[in-house]
């Protein structure tokens, strides 16, 4: 009891309640401290669109149409779903490490109805929150787990198809959820061709950019990099199995994947802007480790990249 009271009184001292600018067609529906982070929920009337907004606020952590709440309105989130095409064409179980509003684990529910499909959040107010103002529900196959991602994922049995990486706080992912001890351990939760799914801020707002490549890249065997056209957010997918994935077979399997499924997003046009990550690497970057991994200290930005 005390901890959760030291942690509260800490939080609001770390993320006071500001009354943050707020654009002219915007409005503000919520916002608190939880124990882990500031939250708000602001809504714009112009656009119809609902956001989440956290600790840095002029970010936005997610967000829906409220015309259309059941599609997925960022960049970042629709490129994640490349993953099905390096998957099983129906991956029956799949983890999101971070609920954020839900939209994603609740789009792949909606696709795929019979993949049992595990969601880990730290923060029950998030949980609150994606239920109570962006439509997230739980089902039989879609269940929510409340806990730290990597104790849940070291404790766990269960093997994946999928296993999405998304546990952001703020502008920034947790550093014990960056290193080489951790990605081994989502490694022994993937099936033989399972496949992880990281959602990274691009390198002018990520000084450990090379680092994470290169941490990837010492436990996977490949790694597979699409950078957004409009976000500037890279995917990085990376494969438990041996076998190289070729950039014609990922292009062809999106396109009938996108056929049979009918899917809303265009998984070929996002499959033509695979990388391998050979492109990317820099071997004298420092590789993340439990002994090194000040990326939560620095929140990702040089003083300089606002």
């Amino acid at each position: 009891m005390f901890s959760k009271i030291y942690l509260t009184v800490l939080c609001f001292l770390l993320f006071p309640l500001s009354g943050f600018a707020l654009e002219p067609s915007e409005k503000l529906l919520m916002e608190k401290n939880s124990l882990y982070q500031y939250i708000a929920v602001t809504e714009d009337a112009a656009k119809h669109e609902r956001y989440l907004r956290n600790n840095k606020k002029d970010l936005i952590h997610g967000g829906i149409s409220l015309d259309a709440p059941e599609k997925l309105l960022f960049e970042y989130t629709r490129t994640a779903f490349v993953s099905l095409v390096f998957s099983h064409m129906n991956p029956a179980d799949v983890l999101f490490a971070g609920l954020g509003i839900g939209a994603m684990p609740r789009y792949l529910n909606s696709y795929y109805h019979e993949a049992n499909i595990d969601v880990v959040e730290i923060d029950t107010d998030i949980i609150q929150v994606a239920k109570e103002y962006f439509y997230f529900k739980e089902n039989k196959n879609l269940k929510v787990h409340t806990g730290d991602a990597r104790q849940f994922i070291k404790r766990s049995k269960k093997e994946y198809d999928i296993i999405f990486l998304d546990a952001y706080q703020s502008d920034y992912i947790p550093f014990h959820l960056t290193t080489v001890e951790f990605l081994r351990e989502v490694k022994s939760r993937l099936k033989g061709d399972g496949v992880v799914v990281s959602n990274i801020l691009s390198p002018n707002r990520n000084k450990f950019f090379d680092s994470m490549v290169m941490t990837y890249k010492r436990v996977f065997p490949h790694l597979y990099i699409f950078q957004g056209e409009k976000s500037g957010n890279f995917t990085f997918i990376a494969t438990a199995d041996d076998r190289l994935r070729d950039k014609d077979i990922i292009e062809t399997r999106a396109s009938k994947i996108q056929i049979q499924k009918d899917i809303d997003i265009d998984l070929w046009l996002i499959a033509m802007s695979y990388e391998y990550s050979r492109n990317y690497e820099v071997p004298s970057a420092e590789i993340l480790t439990d002994d090194f991994a000040p990326v939560n200290l620095f929140k990702y930005q040089d003083s300089e990249a606002k």
